[in-house]
């Protein structure tokens, strides 16, 4: 989680956007980016229950590539995290709280 708070940092966002992602659903978000959040969530949290309806959300706004390239970055993230958290690897720099 350090690291993507660093580069979304990079990337112009601020503590109040990092705030804000806490409920992407209620957040004051755009169309289609809170419907990329929603989705996001849904499939970090409970994957599972990712339905034709949420990918019918997704088709408002994105193509299917854009679709499957959404799908695989937040995999990416959750396998990063997956595969880093249990080992308890310590970060190169300060922790940050949000």
């Amino acid at each position: 989680m350090q690291h993507h708070l660093a580069s979304s940092k990079r990337a112009g966002l601020t503590e109040e956007d990092w705030k804000a992602l806490k409920n992407p659903g209620a957040a004051e978000f755009g169309g289609q980016t809170k419907a990329a959040l929603v989705f996001a969530e849904k499939l970090t949290r409970t994957p599972w229950e990712i339905k034709d309806e949420d990918i019918a959300a997704l088709k408002q706004y994105f193509s299917d590539e854009q679709i499957v390239d959404l799908d695989l970055l937040v995999g990416l993230a959750n396998l990063t995290n997956r595969f880093t958290d249990p080992l308890g690897l310590e970060l190169e720099f300060a922790a940050e709280k949000i």
